[in-house]
């Protein structure tokens, strides 16, 4: 991390719902409490794309849509209690190219935070385009956690 002062730090997670997404958002929140920073999660809906002519919409080749009413907040409240973390935890839905969105709202963060599956080749597929596009091109560090990593290691664990 850098020189900034505690509370000018800030973690930038994007979940997406799912098991592995709230992993990030623990491995984040842990993180956070050790370095004094506040976590900011976000879930991107992407926009739909819809067949002509029709109401169907069309999701990229891989892509499962995320849960229609799925309560961020209630979860990362859920996460932050269960943590016991005493720190500032802002979430956010935004609606947008997943990666993109990620993109932007980790310009001046500290960190980027996403949950990665790891099994099988859907799973690789659904949140690994997003993982690697923002790997590519991320403004800050980021980490990747893996549901066989999210209880390994954090590098400011005692």
């Amino acid at each position: 991390m850098n020189h900034r002062s505690a509370q000018e730090r800030r973690i930038v997670v994007g979940t997406d719902g799912t098991a592995h997404g709230e992993e990030a958002v623990r491995w984040a929140i842990t993180e956070a409490r050790a370095l004094g920073a506040r976590v900011e999660v976000l879930l991107v809906r992407p926009k739909d794309v819809l067949l002509p002519g029709t109401p169907f919409a069309l999701q990229p080749h891989g892509r499962l849509p995320i849960q229609d009413g799925y309560p961020l907040a209630q979860e990362v409240a859920r996460i932050h209690d269960e943590l016991a973390a005493n720190l500032a935890v802002e979430t956010s839905v935004r609606t947008g190219d997943p990666a993109s969105v990620l993109l932007a709202a980790a310009e001046g963060a500290d960190l980027l935070v996403l949950g990665s599956p790891s099994e099988g080749r859907i799973g690789r597929l659904v949140f690994g385009s997003v993982a690697a596009a923002c790997v590519r091109h991320a403004p800050c560090p980021i980490v990747l956690v893996t549901p066989e990593a999210a209880h390994h290691f954090s590098p400011t664990a005692s």
